[in-house]
């Protein structure tokens, strides 16, 4: 068990790595870069492995005894340790094509997967969300909190599914009922093309909820730690509650979240 200390410490360091990085990752955004097809529609830059490499080498400089596990490929493997999950450039598309929400992810997490410490920069938003287990969620060091929204009809939803998503939720065909369901029962639906916009905009209650499913480790490990410590419910497609890094699930207000579950499982 990690003590509140080595938490806090790590949380700071990360901070620090994720907003260095972010700096990186912007220069390469006003400067372009050309895109490179890592899959069918699913792209990669330089900028994201440059911005990966320089992440993985500060964390391995600054935590030897954890493993880091890197999007593109960097990694530095230590059997039973902690583990760290790095996105250089979350939302690599709106990256490339100049959008404005894109960020860099790092989340901690323990042997077991369990979620220790988040945080997420966003370069063009000026913005580091971080959080540890027990010690809160800030914003630029404000601390913040998620939607306590209780009405349906008021509750704005994030939805953040890949092509692989209903793979979680049932099928393609649930899937896709499910939301229309939500988009035409809640408040609305937005989909940003970026995880971490999705999750960061959740725990400051500027999006209330986000129904996410397909996605990987490093897209959410930092985010999920942001969503526990801002009071949001957090639970996987079965309904249990997450505490450990989960690439599908729904997280809501508690006081919204049965009527938004129902309409998701009913489907």
């Amino acid at each position: 068990m990690d003590s509140a200390a080595a938490l806090a410490h790590a949380r700071t360091v990360a901070s620090g790595i994720a907003a260095d990085a972010g700096d990186m990752a912007l220069g390469w955004y006003h400067r372009g870069v050309e895109a490179e097809e890592k899959r069918s529609r699913d792209l990669v830059s330089e900028a994201d492995r440059a911005v990966e490499r320089y992440i993985v080498a500060r964390l391995t400089e600054a935590f030897p005894e954890d493993s880091v596990v890197g999007e593109e490929g960097s990694s530095h493997d230590v059997p039973g340790s902690r583990r760290w999950y790095v996105d250089p450039i979350d939302g690599t598309t709106n990256f490339l094509k100049g959008l404005p929400d894109w960020g860099v992810s790092i989340g901690l997490a323990g042997p077991a997967d369990e979620l220790l410490v988040g945080v997420i920069a966003m370069p063009r938003h000026g913005t580091v969300h971080s959080a540890a287990i027990g010690q809160g969620v800030t914003r630029n060091g404000v601390p913040i909190s998620g939607s306590t929204e209780g009405r349906l009809d008021r509750v704005l939803v994030a939805h953040a599914q890949t092509r692989t998503g209903g793979d979680h939720w049932g099928g393609i065909d649930k899937l896709r009922r499910g939301y229309v369901e939500v988009a035409t029962r809640s408040l609305g639906t937005r989909m940003q093309g970026c995880s971490v916009a999705d999750l960061t905009r959740v725990a400051e209650g500027v999006i209330d909820a986000t129904w996410a499913g397909g996605l990987s480790k490093w897209d959410v490990a930092a985010g999920l730690v942001l969503l526990l410590e801002a009071g949001v419910m957090v639970t996987d497609p079965a309904g249990a509650p997450v505490t450990t890094v989960a690439t599908a699930f729904l997280a809501s207000p508690p006081a919204a979240h049965a009527e938004l579950r129902a309409l998701i499982d009913g489907a």
